[in-house]
């Protein structure tokens, strides 16, 4: 059979570069496939180091952080080939990648991709073909392989999406969704012995929501070095009022996980998460 050549984008940002080893050293234990280019995208600035480890063929990188959209946008510009394996900088990979398999799978028209899934089997995953389930929202960010066109059309329809104060957390993953769904496109999600094929490794919120959100793309609407995603601004003084109010919720959604975690896999994660970023006193 045919295949498509496919290029790699690993996408990056200041501050997280710290996450990239061991993220792209189990991908290349899980991946022996011979990517056409490996595209390297970066949010801000980062260690030259890391541009020795990776050795991608292309750079293409915001010096100053413009937000992880104009990150992605940038990096789908450089994008040569029909499909491409979309890689965020903060995975471990605990099995094989069928890569062929993708492939083969995304010979199907109404198919947008096919990712790894972080979780395991559950009775609300809906089976497209032994291994493969139908992910429940259109789009995903998950490790996996893309096809070109329709991501970029996707991103086509943001950036000519309007931004304003009611669009203010409306990310892009939410408008790829919309995308997906009004296009009749789903993606599939690889679960190999009923158990999750990728894990999250990135510590809770090390990258505040307003470079996720498609506002970032307007200046005059966007929050990136503004406000916080609390609605609260740079200036603003939180108020004790406001503290005991979040400490009190803080509570309660902690008792909540506490409990969670026993019997949900994501919930342990999330735990896990908010431990690895007490490790770092909660700075991103």
């Amino acid at each position: 059979m045919q295949t498509e050549k496919i290029s790699l984008v690993i996408f990056t940002c200041e501050g997280r570069e710290h996450l990239i080893h061991d993220t792209l050293n189990t991908f290349k234990e899980a991946c022996s496939y011979s990517f056409h280019q490996t595209i390297l995208a970066i949010d801000g600035t980062i260690s030259t180091p890391i541009l020795d480890f990776v050795q991608p063929d292309l750079v293409v990188q915001s010096p100053v952080r413009k937000g992880y959209v104009h990150n992605i946008l940038q990096a789908l510009n450089a994008v040569e080939t029909n499909y491409f394996f979309w890689l965020e900088d903060d995975w471990h990979f605990p099995v094989k990648i069928p890569v062929d398999h993708f492939q083969r799978l995304l010979g199907s028209p109404d198919v947008l991709q096919v990712v790894l899934s972080k979780f395991d089997l559950n009775n609300s995953f809906t089976e497209y073909e032994d291994n493969y389930y139908i992910q429940r929202d259109g789009f995903s960010a998950n490790p996996g392989i893309c096809k070109t066109a329709l991501i970029k059309a996707g991103f086509e329809r943001i950036k000519e999406a309007k931004k304003d104060q009611t669009t203010q957390l409306v990310g892009f993953e939410t408008s790829l969704n919309e995308y997906a769904k009004a296009n009749g496109l789903i993606t599939l999600k690889y679960i190999s012995d009923n158990k999750a094929t990728v894990y999250h490794s990135g510590e809770l919120e090390s990258t505040a929501r307003e470079y996720h959100m498609i506002n970032s793309l307007n200046e005059a609407q966007s929050l990136i070095n503004k406000q916080y995603i609390s609605g609260f601004g740079f200036d603003k003084k939180i108020r004790a009022r406001n503290k005991v109010s979040m400490l009190l919720k803080l509570w309660k959604a902690t008792f909540l996980l506490s409990f969670r975690l026993w019997s949900f896999r994501d919930a342990y994660d999330f735990a896990f998460r908010i431990y690895l970023g007490s490790l770092k006193k909660f700075k991103n």
